[in-house]
């Protein structure tokens, strides 16, 4: 942390940094002839490691970090989003109030026009609030207009969210999304790579996107002007290997330009949440669970079918605890595991019980 706060280092001197020294602790601790072996390091970048020793100064900074419920996390920490690590720039570190996500949930930006039209907020809402039925994370940047839409939508829809901000966490920008700030941190995270009490100035909402695109397996914009920071978004998304999609607008609407040449460029278009599942791969995951639970409805017989529905998905449930719950002795239930197991309905887990298959 007090690496990634100086200024003028950046990411690869502090990458340089630790392969040099092993640790950042290490680095604080080096004598100055020790800084100076370190291949390509200016004597600026040297002053500025040396007169930042302070160690009272790293104590408040841990204080203030417990006393606003943030967490920090650098690059090497192995809850960094490992998504955001792909990225040509990622954050040395990064700020999060509120709970990052598992590894391996699916992440989808949706992000657009500040002063958006009233199609397009009820666009993105209606998007995200479709997403929120599903395990998908909505990421975006809790602007005005769009972001703030589909913050609400994926909300609303029963899902989590992740905002990315261009001020500490501790700032609410705009002053206005005060509650749905509270609403994210709830059920999501808002993040930042700037430390508490950092302003919301323009220069910082550059570098934030390329954020909200790295943690994103796709990008979707709804609405954009000629001259638009969602367009930069997009161009960082396309750059870092992601996949850009494009709701289309009015063809005589200026919050339309952007979007529309994006269209002509190649992007594809999304018009209702099920296209975002696909190409994510979830709906064809579901028609298969579909087809499976027809397939189970059609071949069991009704005790089979009995024993079937009381065994979860996901936590095994074991023979003694379904008898209790059935009023079965225990070689009936047995009998009928034993078939369901061998039919691939079920499986087995050691010592613990037996789970559906899907």
């Amino acid at each position: 942390m007090w690496l990634s706060r100086l200024d003028g280092v950046g990411f690869k001197r502090i990458h340089m940094l630790l392969e040099h020294f092993g640790s950042g602790e290490a680095v604080w601790k080096a004598e100055p002839e020790e800084l100076k072996k370190v291949p390509g390091l200016p004597e600026k970048i040297l002053h500025t490691l040396l007169s930042s020793r302070d160690e009272a100064i790293l104590n408040d900074w841990i204080i203030e970090l417990e006393e606003k419920d943030i967490q920090f996390y650098s690059y090497w920490h192995p809850s960094y989003p490992r998504l955001l690590r792909e990225i040509y720039n990622p954050p040395v570190g990064i700020y999060v109030r509120g709970t990052l996500p598992e590894e391996g949930i699916e992440t989808v930006a949706i992000i657009g026009a500040r002063k958006c039209s009233r199609y397009g907020a009820g666009v993105a809402y209606d998007l995200a609030k479709d997403l929120g039925k599903t395990n998908v994370i909505v990421v975006s940047g809790m602007a005005k207009g769009i972001d703030s839409e589909a913050h609400k939508g994926i909300l609303d829809g029963g899902g989590r969210t992740i905002a990315v901000l261009g001020c500490g966490l501790d700032i609410c920008y705009p002053k206005e999304n005060e509650n749905l700030m509270e609403r994210i941190v709830a059920n999501g995270c808002v993040l930042s790579e700037y430390p508490p009490g950092t302003p919301a100035v323009p220069k910082n909402f550059p570098y934030r996107n390329r954020i909200i695109s790295g943690l994103s397996r796709m990008l979707i914009v709804v609405e954009a002007g000629k001259r638009s920071g969602t367009l930069i978004t997009a161009d960082l998304a396309l750059e870092n290997g992601r996949d850009v999609f494009v709701v289309p607008g009015n063809v005589t609407s200026a919050l339309s330009y952007g979007t529309n040449a994006l269209i002509k460029q190649g992007c594809p278009i999304i018009t209702e949440g099920n296209d975002i599942l696909q190409e994510l791969g979830i709906a064809y995951r579901e028609k298969e669970k579909q087809a499976f639970q027809q397939k189970v409805a059609m071949s069991l017989d009704f005790e089979e079918k009995e024993v079937y529905t009381q065994i979860p998905e996901d936590i095994p449930i074991d023979a003694e605890a379904l008898c209790r719950k059935l009023h079965k002795n225990i070689q009936e239930v047995q009998y009928i595991l034993s078939l369901l197991e061998l039919s691939g309905y079920i499986k087995k887990i050691p010592y613990a019980g037996y789970i559906r298959e899907s």
